[in-house]
């Protein structure tokens, strides 16, 4: 019998179905390209390395690790859990992410990855649960790691803070270095939960409703995504070996249709960035950073 609220010790460190697999190749890589918005202009030689199989030097963005695994092993990892009581899946929320890189994705792979709940913290409204993922190529060596704090809404109150203490960078009050502007498609979503994600939150407007919105929302990952492929370009000139990490919080949802603004700041080794709206009065839906694979630069 499911308890009537968390009990932190159950659910902390709990393992998650054992060894998983995944594979992908060439196509799931375009895919997922198209889906965060890359090649919009099919003239754009430098996107074409993202997302056409015979281009002279095709590669993986980085933030396509956020794929490897996915939504449904985090919910059966929360069903499972015997420290977790019964919630409405609606309920919940995708709140931070974040990739740490080992070596860049190889266009055909297949991966073995080991999950567990790694904390869990009330927030009065609703509980923050931290999954963390090891991902590793057939050699045994890890390739990333992906680390996924979900809120869900409506089980809070049990009263343990959690133990992990993790902080983003504040958002500089400066004017930013760089700004990119995406204009989000209104089937964005339709074609990112292609990726792997296929929460029906994101496409079915009665499983939204239930959430609480009026229509479906854009997945969280596809903004990181889009926020990843900023700074890829803006900074690293699309050099995926520039990424050594990359995190974000996710403070508001976005509507498919909509603009997102990102804004960045170069802070040392590091590219502070925060998204907004441009339709909703500018409010942010994301904050983070991207850590580079370079000596400490100082600010601009």
């Amino acid at each position: 019998m499911k308890p009537a609220k968390v009990v932190p010790d159950l659910v902390r460190g709990f393992k998650i179905g054992g060894t998983q697999t995944q594979s992908w190749v060439e196509r799931d890589i375009i895919l997922y390209a198209l889906g965060v918005g890359m090649s919009r202009d099919p003239m754009d030689t430098k996107e074409l390395s993202f997302t056409y199989e015979n281009a002279e030097n095709f590669k993986v963005l980085p933030t396509f690790g956020a794929t490897i695994g996915s939504i449904g092993a985090v919910f059966e990892g929360l069903v499972s859990c015997p420290g977790m009581p019964n919630f409405n899946p609606m309920m919940l929320l995708h709140g931070e992410q974040k990739l740490e890189f080992f070596k860049p994705f190889p266009q055909r792979q297949r991966v073995t990855m080991t999950s567990e709940i790694a904390d869990i913290a009330d927030k009065i409204k609703g509980a923050l649960v931290t999954f963390s993922s090891d991902v590793k190529d057939e050699s045994g060596s890890i390739i990333c790691r992906n680390t996924s704090k979900m809120f869900i809404r409506g089980i809070g109150g049990f009263g343990d803070k959690g133990k992990l203490q993790d902080s983003l960078p504040n958002v500089p009050q400066r004017p930013p270095c760089k700004v990119a502007s995406d204009v989000t498609t209104p089937n964005q979503a339709i074609l990112y939960r292609l990726s792997g994600d296929t929460n029906p939150l994101h496409i079915d407007p009665n499983m939204a409703a239930m959430g609480g919105f009026d229509r479906p929302i854009l997945h969280g990952l596809c903004s990181f995504g889009i926020a990843g492929k900023a700074v890829l370009k803006e900074f690293c000139d699309y050099d995926v070996t520039k990424f050594k990490s990359i995190a974000v919080r996710f403070t508001r949802h976005v509507f498919p249709g909509e603009t997102l603004l990102t804004e960045m700041w170069k802070e040392g080794n590091k590219v502070i960035f925060a998204q907004k709206t441009q339709e909703r009065e500018g409010k942010m839906t994301t904050q983070g950073y991207v850590e580079l694979n370079e000596d400490p630069q100082p600010k601009i």
